[in-house]
């Protein structure tokens, strides 16, 4: 079989995972928020928060102190960059050394609003917006999450493929997701033809976009090693390879796409999603919500709602409507099963086994 016929396990994977399905589990663990990513979902959250009020032409006015807080973080949260921290200071009347006391009330009224001195050059410095990253909260998944698939041809597993969220990292300044998809042939048939891939996507925690993308595939005598770095503030992707192409200003990678879908999904008839692939090229995936349904699986008996993303793949995994995935109906939002039909075939992918971390 050569690379033009080979069906790479992981992309299936990124390029089918979309759905919402309450669960009565056979083969699945839950386990809690770990406390780093507590905090940080907490500064989320604040963040989110003061975004919204804005955008619905409210600006805070109050903001209360946590646990931890220092002038820098509250600046952090409300504006995005901690070095408006001098403002809030002043607009407290508080003086060095700036303690905060938990559930200490500040008055944050323009908080984000740069403090300008009162020369000249101060002014024009003041006058220049910085860059504020953006903001989205997550309660549906976090690290420790481990999804185990059978990926299956006419009903016999052909290979096996685990989604795990492994840990959180400080990328760039900012705190990322690990997150790696893997995908082997079963035993059996490794004899014929041997696939092991590796994807793996480092996405900002607070942000919830992609920050790096990388893939190793090995599928028979086929083998290609691609990454890509993502540039936020500049709009743009540069690959391994030195090409470089512009993105959509918080994209998303193949791989932390379907991550994003969980967290920001509401039930919404149709959601849009910004992703850019590897071949350096941007396109948008529309995802539908079409039914609720229970399935029975290898993990346990699921009441789902089963969605469909319509994707814009090249060659053999180009979409045209044809794939379906079932999520757990609950706050947890865990893929059970995915049907895809491709230009060979059909594929079915079944849980096997899950660690979840408890949605908040």
């Amino acid at each position: 079989m050569n690379k033009n016929t080979a069906v790479p396990l992981a992309a299936v994977f990124c390029a089918v995972f979309f759905v919402s399905c309450a669960s009565t589990v056979k083969k699945m663990d839950m386990v809690e928020v770990e406390k780093e990513e507590q905090v940080l979902r907490k500064t989320a959250d604040a963040a989110a928060t003061v975004v919204a009020t804005e955008k619905a032409g409210t600006v805070p006015q109050e903001y209360t102190v946590q646990k931890g807080d220092t002038l820098w973080i509250v600046s952090k949260k409300l504006c995005g960059k901690g070095s408006l921290w001098q403002g809030i200071a002043k607009a407290n009347n508080l003086k060095e050394p700036y303690l905060l006391r938990e559930k200490m009330k500040l008055d944050v009224t323009g908080a984000c609003q740069t403090v300008a001195a009162d020369t000249a050059s101060a002014t024009r410095t003041a006058a220049v917006r910085p860059f504020v990253f953006r903001n989205e909260q997550n309660k549906t998944f976090g690290v420790g999450e481990r999804l185990v698939f059978a990926v299956k041809y006419f009903n016999i597993a052909a290979g096996y493929a685990t989604l795990e969220i492994k840990d959180i990292i400080d990328y760039k300044g900012r705190k990322a997701y690990h997150i790696e998809a893997t995908a082997r042939t079963a035993p059996f048939f490794e004899t014929f033809y041997r696939v092991k891939d590796v994807i793996t996507s480092y996405m900002d925690v607070l942000g919830l976009f992609s920050w790096r993308y990388s893939k190793h595939l090995e599928e028979g005598g086929y083998r290609n090693d691609t990454s890509m770095e993502f540039n936020p503030e500049a709009k743009n992707a540069v690959k391994n390879n030195g090409e470089s192409c512009d993105t959509p200003q918080f994209v998303q990678d193949v791989l932390s796409e379907f991550y994003y879908f969980r967290a920001i999904y509401k039930g919404e008839k149709e959601l849009y999603i910004d992703v850019a692939s590897d071949e350096c090229k941007s396109y948008r995936i529309v995802v539908k919500t079409l039914r609720k349904e229970k399935v029975s699986t290898d993990a346990g008996e699921f009441d789902c709602v089963v969605i469909q993303p319509f994707l814009k793949y090249e060659g053999i995994f180009k979409q045209k409507g044809d794939i379906w995935i079932w999520l757990t109906d609950d706050k947890n939002l865990v893929p059970v099963m995915v049907k895809s039909k491709i230009a060979i075939g059909t594929i079915d992918v079944i849980l096997q086994d899950a660690r979840v971390v408890k949605a908040q």
